[in-house]
């Protein structure tokens, strides 16, 4: 089996996700590890999938892309280096935890936060924010992997103050 990366985006409808994981079946495909997100009617989803070594990746690409024309998807097939040592994912010490930040919608929020994170070496693993309907507030949640020595209260505390002049609340707590 030969591992490989599928990454699509379009406007989202009903049916994608069936087309897709059919054409993969069709091809005795083996998902890995799926993620999807939908962003104001916009999908990406992005797969790890293993498919039998002996197909070439033009076969793959031209019976997905066949499965993707109805939706209009744009898509993108990388090869997964099975060569190259997977670095390890985390170091050890490394601790998870959810952030839950509010506050006012004013352009350099998320600049702000995430220079913050940065500069702690902070891995943002996942994230989801929405403005309120009005348009003056928004909520944000991130996962965040911590590496060691990163205090969490220390964290929390400096994000706060940095997201003072946007009224900016934050609430850090271990993932569960």
């Amino acid at each position: 089996m030969k591992e490989w990366i599928i990454i699509m985006a379009a406007a989202n409808r009903a049916g994608i996700l069936a087309a897709v994981t059919r054409a993969i079946t069709e091809l005795r495909g083996d998902l890995r590890e799926a993620s999807q997100t939908v962003v104001r009617g916009h999908f990406t989803m992005i797969f790890s999938a293993e498919f039998p070594g002996s197909l070439e990746q033009s076969i793959i690409r031209d019976h997905l892309q066949d499965a993707c024309r109805p939706f209009g998807i744009e898509l993108v097939l990388r090869e997964q280096d099975a060569t190259a040592a997977a670095p390890a994912l985390y170091a050890p010490g490394t601790t998870h935890f959810r952030l839950r930040l509010g506050g006012r919608n004013e352009p350099g929020v998320l600049r702000r936060l995430s220079q913050i994170m940065a500069r702690h070496s902070v891995d943002i693993t996942g994230m989801h924010a929405e403005r309120s309907e009005d348009g003056q507030s928004f909520e944000m949640i991130q996962k965040l992997a911590l590496p060691a020595g990163v205090d969490p209260l220390l964290l929390q505390q400096e994000v706060e103050a940095a997201g003072q002049d946007f009224g900016v609340t934050a609430d850090l707590r271990a993932a569960d």
